[in-house]
């Protein structure tokens, strides 16, 4: 029999590799977003449509430009006579409410901009953090290789104790060793895996992210619930309620449209021999024959209204749903996160203690304590996957969640 010393110093060991291991982090999720923020393009258009829409506000609502003519009677420049000149000056009136419906929309313009800007940085906020989730899941997964490795040699160390001992077989040993191959083989398929999730992290943050020293905490369990559901300040919401407020402002200044357009004007004419006449002032309009341009352009803005508050409606479905969806799966990551330390992981951390035992003993089978090995390891890279998950579906919850009341104040 092998001495008990013995086995006591292979558990020490066990012990020693099943300890969470304390590093400082060289990359935080924080730094990440902070890149992803500061170089994405999406967001970099978005401020330039900001900008072009507040452009688009300080030209709405200002008057028509006036129109100058000037004439010149060319044979009157050698004649005995003064030369002939006449000048006109005219201005379009515009109705009052149109200048109105065409600042309004205009403006109505530029909350949306900065709307969807929100919404947009909210989106790539969560995309981060769920690329810092995954990549911290494959570095997790390789060093749980590596545990799951180390277990493996506790049984090739066990097997190799009992052949010196007469008690054990050469099979078993050379059974590790197969073991132990395959784990290289597949420790081969998770760094590539690895390197395949660098490469998709190159247009996120511009760079390859380091291999190690990652820390992901657990998100708290706090309550998730809406209060009201029926109005919610949400970026995509309000977005789409903006977009509606200015097509229902394009819809009034196509109703002005179909009213007549008067024009003022004021000229001289040195042509007219009698000084009395020469000069003039008037007034225009021009009146819509059939009006059926103006009627098209109305059912055109007409329509426009209606779908953009169809896709309000849709969107304020969409994020109910999507509320629903990630509350439901942060309620549930939490509910097996618990599962798993207070019962699961414990269980199975007996099981390969009770394992190892019976197989230095005798009493055990060596494929059970393989098996036990590759268990214990196997759970704690399911919780692993329970924190990713449950990491990316708060970071996808908080991009739902609503806004402050000021957050365009800026």
């Amino acid at each position: 029999m092998i001495r008990h010393t013995g086995i006591q110093t292979v558990l020490a060991v066990f012990i020693t590799l099943s300890a969470p291991a304390v590093a400082e982090p060289r990359e935080t999720v924080e730094q990440w977003v902070d890149e992803a923020l500061a170089n994405n393009a999406t967001l970099g258009a978005l401020q330039s449509t900001i900008e072009a829409a507040e452009a688009e506000v300080e030209g709405s609502g200002t008057w028509a430009d006036p129109v100058v003519k000037y004439g010149l009677a060319p044979e009157t420049l050698e004649g005995p006579n003064m030369v002939g000149h006449r000048f006109e000056a005219s201005q379009q009136l515009p109705w009052p409410d149109q200048l109105s419906a065409s600042r309004e929309a205009s403006e109505a313009g530029v909350v949306a901009a900065r709307l969807d800007s929100v919404w947009q940085t909210r989106k790539l906020t969560a995309s981060v953090k769920e690329a810092y989730a995954r990549w911290w899941y494959s570095n997790q997964a390789i060093e749980l290789h590596h545990e799951t490795r180390a277990l493996v040699e506790q049984l090739a160390e066990i097997a190799r104790q009992r052949l010196d001992y007469g008690e054990g077989a050469q099979s078993d040993l050379l059974r590790i060793e197969t073991e132990l191959d395959t784990l290289d083989i597949q420790l081969v398929g998770l760094r590539a895996e690895q390197a395949r999730i660098a490469a998709s992290l190159i247009p996120l943050l511009g760079r390859r992210p380091q291999p190690s020293g990652l820390a992901l905490t657990v998100p708290p369990r706090t309550p998730m619930a809406i209060d009201s559901l029926a109005e919610i300040d949400h970026p995509l919401v309000q977005a789409a309620e903006a977009r509606t407020a200015e097509a229902r402002a394009r819809l009034d200044a196509a109703e002005v449209s179909r009213r007549p357009v008067f024009t003022a004007s004021a000229g001289y004419n040195s042509l007219w021999a009698d000084e009395s006449k020469r000069w003039i002032v008037g007034v225009g309009v021009q009146v819509p024959l059939s009006g059926q341009r103006q009627k098209s352009a109305v059912r055109k803005a007409a329509a426009e209204v209606s779908r953009h508050q169809w896709q309000t409606t849709q969107a304020h479905r969409d994020l109910l749903a999507s509320i629903d969806d990630m509350t439901a799966a942060v309620q549930a990551g939490h509910g097996r996160l618990e599962i798993l330390d207070e019962r699961h992981i414990p269980n199975q951390r007996a099981h390969w203690e009770a394992s190892l035992n019976e197989l230095a003993s005798g009493a055990g089978r060596l494929e059970d304590a393989i098996t036990s090995a590759r268990q214990l390891t196997g759970v704690q890279l399911t919780r692993a996957a329970v924190i990713r998950d449950l990491f990316s579906a708060r970071a996808r919850y908080e991009a739902l969640s609503p806004m402050p009341t000021n957050a365009l104040s800026n």
